[in-house]
């Protein structure tokens, strides 16, 4: 496994983000709702709000932010005992050695307490989130057919939850 430091990373490491997420973007262009195209016309204030307000930890190995992943909240009084894991991304150089995990454990310590499960999307394409998902303790409950669409593609998502 992986030595890595992973933290809440703060606003003043906006370009570090920055870059780690448009990578995910270009190279695992399927494992986000978002794209390259809209994310890298975005100024770099963006990306520092982002950071607070998608609550992002960054897993940082030999000094280098090596992966991500961030949880929203949900609002509402009906709502509010649940939260949601995105962006998760892993550079390809730190891949295989439990980091993914390691990011989702960080993800869960900071929202047990707060809510009772945590849910995401999942590409159905995407195998190796979706292991990497199961092995971290989550379970399917349901599909969401043409979940994203881009240049007449459409994608299903798998519905995964962990409960605490």
């Amino acid at each position: 496994m992986t030595s890595a430091d992973i933290r809440l990373l703060a606003p003043e490491e906006a370009a570090l983000y920055r870059d780690i997420r448009l990578e995910g973007l270009q190279r695992d262009a399927d494992a986000f709702a978002s794209t390259f195209t809209r994310e890298n016309a975005m100024p770099l204030a963006w990306f520092a709000e982002r950071i607070v307000k998608g609550n992002v930890l960054g897993a940082f190995v030999r000094g280098e932010l090596a992966g991500v992943a961030g949880y929203w909240l949900q609002e509402g009084e009906k709502e509010s005992h649940k939260a949601t894991l995105w962006g998760m991304y892993v550079r390809a150089s730190a891949r295989g050695a439990g980091l993914g995990e390691r990011l989702i454990e960080a993800v869960v310590k900071h929202v047990t307490g707060h809510v009772e499960q945590l849910q995401l999307g999942v590409a159905t394409s995407n195998s190796a989130a979706l292991r990497l998902y199961k092995r971290t303790g989550f379970s399917e409950y349901g599909r969401e057919m043409k979940a994203l669409k881009q240049g007449g593609r459409y994608l299903d998502e798998i519905l995964m939850v962990r409960f605490l």
